[in-house]
């Protein structure tokens, strides 16, 4: 979902440091209230913006490293229907920079996520411990 979002692949090593690792970078611009501008620029604004920021964030959700926090196919087609809202809060992983136990909001940017001094990158949380 974030490789058609963003319109570039899972990581990309010409890209700045921050901007290597896809679920990384689209993470910190969530927590920095800026997920839009990780939507594919080749798409313009031909897009409904509330659309865009449940996929982006429904990736996030489903790019978590431990099986049990990842939403099963069938409540992600419920949140891409309507039928559901996305959830509240969440339980996020190493996989993307928090701590196992760590809470989030998906509906708006964090005030403030508790950030391991050890924390991995999704790909070292995967290539470390299996998906």
């Amino acid at each position: 979902m974030l490789e058609a979002a963003c319109g570039r692949r899972p990581i990309q090593l010409q890209r700045s440091p921050k901007e290597v690792i896809l679920v990384d970078w689209v993470f910190e611009n969530w927590k920095e209230g800026a997920i839009p501008k990780t939507s594919d620029p080749r798409l313009g604004r031909d897009y409904l913006e509330e659309e865009m920021q449940l996929v982006l964030k429904l990736g996030l959700l489903c790019s978590g490293s431990d099986a049990a926090t990842r939403p099963s196919m069938r409540q992600v087609m419920e949140y891409l229907d309507g039928d559901v809202p996305l959830p509240e809060t969440s339980h996020c992983t190493t996989s993307i920079g928090v701590e196992a136990s760590s809470e989030f909001v998906m509906s708006s940017p964090p005030s403030v996520v508790k950030s391991s001094d050890h924390s991995m990158s999704c790909t070292e949380s995967i290539f470390n411990s299996g998906r």
